[in-house]
């Protein structure tokens, strides 16, 4: 009984990489679209919310385990890898590598912020239960 707990727990534990590793991927494809379809570099900008957003909710799943948050960058490692590769208005590189850092950022702002309220969350009920 107790090993057929244990290999659901760890099937449970590879479908949820597998999500966090798809879900990079599929940011990063979305951010790779909005490139391809001519948006302004500036604008692109605005994809650090969705990563902040997926970093703070695989965070909050994982009760603050930093290994998933990794996984989505490595989900979103090869396109990432690609968008470096172009040249923006100036022939310089320097715009794409900002999206592709300012994705990094939107990880490590939703790892932080869930962190910070997992925290937060465990200091009121450590107060709840020491106040009765």
């Amino acid at each position: 009984m107790k090993e057929q707990a244990n290999q659901r727990s760890q099937w449970r534990d590879l479908a949820i990489l597998f999500s966090v590793l798809i879900g990079g991927f599929l940011l990063s494809f979305l951010g790779f679209g909005l490139l391809w379809s001519g948006m302004l570099w500036h604008v692109q900008l605005i994809m650090v919310i969705p990563f902040a957003l997926l970093s703070y909710v695989v965070t909050r799943w994982s009760k603050g385990n930093i290994g998933l948050c990794i996984f989505i960058l490595v989900g979103a490692a090869p396109l990432g890898i690609l968008i470096t590769q172009f040249r923006d208005n100036n022939d310089s590189h320097l715009m794409p590598i900002l999206i592709v850092t300012g994705w990094l950022l939107g990880v490590i702002l939703g790892y932080f912020l869930a962190k910070g309220s997992l925290d937060n969350q465990l200091k009121s009920m450590q107060n709840n239960n020491s106040s009765q």
